[in-house]
């Protein structure tokens, strides 16, 4: 009797260890789970390409409006196609949101400089940099192309030029075009999310929380042509496009 006693102890026992371990280790790995996961701010990150021709175009007058100003400006000559891209870092893929969604960077002929510089901080998967802004030199218009649909919950953005040491971080990047290992160098463009207007005609944004930082990329530079024919509320218009120089990632923005 003492001994089926001792024996039925010791069946309760390991029960009650092996429950203690299940719940540990769902807890840890709910806890793994927690940790890497990062706020979606339903926003691709964009490779850029220099537009090498274009069609030549009259400038187009806008009143933009974002988070720092209201600017009246002209918007001259198309300087970078983007891409929507997928970037690899250590086997850990950040996939592309929408395969519709493409980038036009266009050249503003006045620049926009703001009242005061200010000074914000820009989070994204790279980590934490903070960032003096002082006048804004282009923006980026949402663009269709070639027989893709044209993008849906695309935001315009407002880009100012910005100074900041080198992150050299090893990525994988993959787009329409190529998959190639590049560095993320240093930060040069921050890009709020802007309200359009052109005549009676206001685009407004729609995702207020999402924002881009531009990074330039060192790779094998590539002379590769391409032909990409695109639309947007500004022209349509058929770019060649050549050497790649950006990765804009979507960040978040804080301000003192």
């Amino acid at each position: 009797m003492e001994q089926r006693s001792c024996r039925i102890l010791r069946l309760l026992i390991q029960v009650v260890l092996t429950m203690m371990v299940a719940v540990s280790v769902h807890a840890q790995s709910t806890g793994n789970r927690v940790e890497r996961k990062t706020p979606s701010l339903k926003l691709d990150h964009f490779w850029s390409y220099i537009v090498s021709t274009a069609t030549s175009q009259p400038a187009v007058t806008a009143t933009l409006m974002d988070q720092f100003q209201t600017v009246t400006v002209s918007v001259g000559s198309p300087l970078q196609f983007l891409n929507p891209a997928q970037k690899t870092i250590d086997s850990v893929i950040t996939p592309i949101v929408d395969l519709n969604d493409h980038l036009t960077m266009y050249n503003l002929q006045n620049a926009a400089p703001l009242p005061a510089s200010q000074t914000l901080t820009a989070t994204n998967q790279f980590g934490t940099q903070q960032l003096t802004v002082d006048k804004a030199t282009t923006l980026m218009v949402p663009t269709q192309k070639e027989t893709l649909r044209f993008p849906r919950k695309l935001d315009h953005f407002l880009c100012y030029p910005v100074n900041a040491a080198s992150i050299a971080q090893p990525a994988t990047l993959t787009d329409q075009f190529q998959t190639q290992d590049v560095i993320v160098e240093q930060p040069v463009l921050f890009c709020n999310p802007v309200q359009k207007t052109i005549g009676n005609n206001t685009t407004r944004i729609q995702n207020e929380a999402a924002h881009l930082l531009c990074y330039n990329i060192r790779l094998p530079q590539s002379t590769t042509s391409r032909q990409v024919h695109i639309q947007n509320q500004l022209e349509t218009d058929t770019f060649t496009v050549t050497t790649t120089q950006m990765l804009c990632v979507p960040s978040t923005k804080t301000v003192p």
